[in-house]
């Protein structure tokens, strides 16, 4: 089970991981001309310090809002075509090129690692600090874990008050109580990965907290369940409406606030 864990991971980090080094060798090629350091043109530098280091553009909330492409003004003059300027000595980006910075910022415009690690002057190797933040990294593979349980919990009871004779209700219960375990250990890798991301603002304070009220929630209820047994369905409904909530917040993280949204609305 660790070995698919851990292979899982890796797995789903690969994709991010290449798509942030494709978007930093593309800036370094087509922007660091005028953007970087000992640029001849100051304008350019002052608006955009070093095109060489991506986890800085990243945090850099004038040029960059993880999640949201449209909001970028990277994204968004790279898309008018007006970056690079028509007088530059370097061919304007692709429609692939320009598709591939959006889909960058979208899923968060996240650094690989040793750019992260070279931006804040920190080695990538054996300090605590990278492995608390190799350690977030485990926080969206453990989530689905309480998502899923939680869930449950509410479906189980619904259908034991339907059903009484199936006898759900230990099932709610096992669920619950495996659910509000697995709450609390991915709200605080939810804590860690958030101060090691280049996600910020509202957003991100929103889902982080109601993380940590699920996590809080979730206890109580697998204790109330057990003292107010005619309150159990009440509990649980609560509970998986704020999972709902959570889920809903995280997904907007990664995906941007529109990633529900039904194509006909388009």
């Amino acid at each position: 089970m660790l070995a698919l864990l851990a292979s899982a991971l890796a797995l789903a980090a690969l994709p991010q991981e290449s798509a942030a080094r494709d978007v930093a060798e593309l800036l370094e090629q087509r922007c660091a001309a005028c953007h970087s350091e000992g640029s001849e043109t100051p304008k350019a530098e002052r608006k955009w310090a070093n095109a060489n280091d991506l986890a800085a553009t990243a945090a850099n909330e004038d040029l960059v809002v993880p999640g949201d492409p449209d909001e970028s003004e990277l994204y968004v003059v790279l898309d008018m075509e007006e970056m690079p300027p028509e007088d530059s000595d370097v061919a304007p980006l692709t429609e692939t090129e320009r598709a591939l910075v959006a889909e960058w910022i979208r899923a968060g415009a996240l650094v690989p690692e040793d750019s992260a690690a070279a931006s804040d002057g920190s080695e990538s190797t054996g300090k605590p600090g990278s492995l608390l933040r190799w350690s977030s990294h485990f926080h969206p593979l453990i989530v689905h874990f309480p998502i899923g349980l939680l869930t449950a919990a509410f479906l189980a009871e619904l259908l034991y008050r339907l059903r009484p004779s199936w006898r759900t209700d230990s099932a709610a219960t096992f669920c619950l109580a495996l659910g509000a375990l697995s709450s609390v250990p991915s709200a605080a890798l939810g804590w860690l990965l958030a101060a090691h991301t280049s996600h910020s603002g509202f957003e991100l304070d929103v889902h982080r907290w109601l993380g940590t009220l699920t996590a809080a929630l979730a206890l109580f209820a697998w204790w109330g369940v057990c003292r107010w047994p005619n309150r159990r369905l009440l509990l649980l409904l609560i509970l998986a409406a704020i999972v709902g909530a959570v889920g809903h917040t995280g997904g907007a993280l990664s995906f941007g606030s529109d990633w529900l949204k039904p194509p006909f609305l388009s």
